[in-house]
């Protein structure tokens, strides 16, 4: 395995035609952690259906 500086952080969308970085893909992954730390200090209660529904939209 290459190590990451080692590797392209540059990809292609293929479906749209997007490109986007590996920091842009961190970003989104941050995004969406910080909103399930702050649902679960406001009590919110996801089953694990749910939850992984959430997931795969990432």
């Amino acid at each position: 395995m290459a190590p990451l500086a080692a590797v392209s952080t540059t990809k292609m969308n293929r479906n749209r035609g997007m490109s986007y970085t590996e920091q842009d893909a961190f970003d989104a992954l941050y995004q969406e952690l910080e909103k399930g730390i702050q649902s679960m200090k406001n009590g919110d209660v996801y089953s694990i259906e749910e939850a992984w529904k959430e997931i795969d939209k990432i």
